[in-house]
């Protein structure tokens, strides 16, 4: 297989792919989940809007624009993500930790992020961070992509996470999480619609579900703004919230 270069990124989660050569010897599920882990090698950038879709059984359908901004830097992960342009939280991670922090900005005054099903730990991939238990038979995402199939244990130990991740180019394409003692799982979240822009991809589809409710995520692909950060000039990812 020819070794090659991709530009990359998970709902604005960029970063380089490094698709692994035929010749190598497959790495081991540590390994693996390793080079899921992947550092940013350079400073990048993503600035993405869209609409979010939420149905549940039962209710009025809600709909309402969404803005997710992130810098990722080699060592840690900064970034913004906002609904309704009127609750924002501000996001964290430590690379190594791979833990997020997530701040309400001040204003806040509902919890729409929590009634769609949303985590914001979704978008900076922290789950990828939780300890590999055991490895199932390789799969297949959507018919067309070999996948890895690794069951993750929660660090506080209140559910378990099993992820398809695709085996060229080690990226998670699917998750579901399980309640501990639970074989049903609870949450599914997905990502699709890969797009390429100033030579890096970004997913612009994500969705998310459990029982009687769905919701998904589209973003635009005509206002996506990313890139490599320039540093004498870095982007400015925070955006202010109206008032409601």
């Amino acid at each position: 297989m020819k070794q090659r270069k991709l530009w990359f990124a998970i709902v604005a989660l960029c970063g380089i792919l490094l698709p692994l050569s035929g010749a190598e010897k497959e790495p081991s599920m540590q390994e693996f989940m390793q080079l899921a882990r992947r550092k940013n090698q350079f400073a990048t950038y993503a600035k993405l809007q869209g609409m979010l879709q939420h149905r549940r059984r039962g209710k009025a359908v809600v709909t309402m624009p969404v803005y997710f901004g992130v810098i990722l830097h080699p060592d840690r992960t900064i970034g913004q993500l906002v609904l309704d342009n009127s609750e924002g939280y501000m996001l964290g991670q430590a690379v190594n930790s791979g833990l997020t922090s997530v701040t309400p900005m001040p204003g806040k005054k509902s919890d729409k992020l929590g009634y769609v099903g949303l985590r914001a730990s979704d978008l900076t991939l922290s789950f990828l961070f939780c300890k590999p238990e055991k490895e199932f038979a390789n799969e297949n995402v959507g018919g067309v992509v070999p996948c890895r199939v690794i069951q993750l244990d929660d660090p506080a130990h209140k559910e378990k996470i099993k992820v398809w991740i695709a085996k060229e180019h080690c990226f998670p394409l699917q998750a579901e999480f399980f309640r501990y003692g639970e074989k049903e799982s609870y949450r599914v979240l997905e990502a699709s619609g890969f797009t390429k822009k100033n030579e890096l991809y970004y997913v612009r589809k994500l969705r998310v579900e459990g029982p009687g409710w769905r919701t998904k995520i589209d973003f635009d692909s005509n206002s996506a703004d990313v890139g490599k950060v320039d540093m004498t000039k870095p982007p400015r990812i925070v955006i202010k919230l109206k008032e409601k």
